[in-house]
C-alpha cells in the first residue's frame, strides 16, 4: 500500500475506498460522497449517501488518525454528538488505513461501520450487511498460488 502524504489524500483515498466497497453490493448505489470545508469541522469527516433497494441511508464517515481502542471510543462518542446535532439518523463509519480486531470490537460494540485502506469493512445499511475481510499483508506475501504447479524438488521424485 502506498503511503498517504497528506489529509486530503487520505480523505480522497477513503472516499474512494467507501465508494468501491459499497459498489460491490448489487441493489446498493453510492448517491454522494459530501466533504465539508476544512474550517466546518474535522479535515477527516465526510458524509455519503447511499440508496440500498431504494431507501436511502446516510453515512457518517470519520477517518481515524489511529485504531487505538480508547481513541475510537472518543471519535465515536463525538461523531454520536454531532450525529444528534443534526437529527439525522445517519451511520457512523470509522476509516483508517488499518483496523485491529481490538478497534473492529469498539465499533461493532458501539453500533458503528468500520473500513480500513487494506480492504476490510463491516457496514450494516438497512437491509445489507456488508461483511469483508482481507489476509493480513504478511500472510498474503507468504501466499504461494497453488496453480504453480509442482516444486522442481517433487518433480525428481
Amino acid at each position: 500500500m502506498k503511503p498517504i502524504s497528506t489529509k486530503q489524500e487520505l480523505r480522497i483515498r477513503a472516499a474512494e475506498a467507501l465508494r468501491e466497497v459499497l459498489g460491490e453490493v448489487s441493489g446498493t448505489k453510492v448517491r454522494e460522497i459530501s466533504h465539508p470545508s476544512a474550517d466546518a469541522g474535522s479535515a477527516g469527516a465526510f458524509t455519503a449517501s447511499v440508496d440500498v433497494y431504494g431507501h436511502q441511508h446516510m453515512l457518517a464517515c470519520e477517518i481515524a488518525a489511529d485504531d487505538q481502542p480508547a481513541n475510537l471510543r472518543a471519535l465515536l462518542a463525538g461523531m454520536r454528538s454531532s450525529i444528534a446535532s443534526t437529527h439525522t439518523s445517519a451511520t457512523p463509519v470509522i476509516i483508517a488505513s488499518h483496523i485491529s480486531d481490538e478497534a473492529r470490537t469498539v465499533c461493532t460494540e458501539n453500533h458503528a461501520g468500520f473500513l480500513d485502506l487494506e480492504g476490510n469493512a463491516r457496514i450494516a445499511l438497512g437491509e445489507v450487511f456488508i461483511l469483508k475481510r482481507t489476509l493480513p499483508n504478511a500472510v498474503r506475501r507468504n501466499v504461494v498460488p497453488e496453480a504453480a504447479g509442482p516444486s522442481k524438488r517433487n518433480s525428481a521424485a
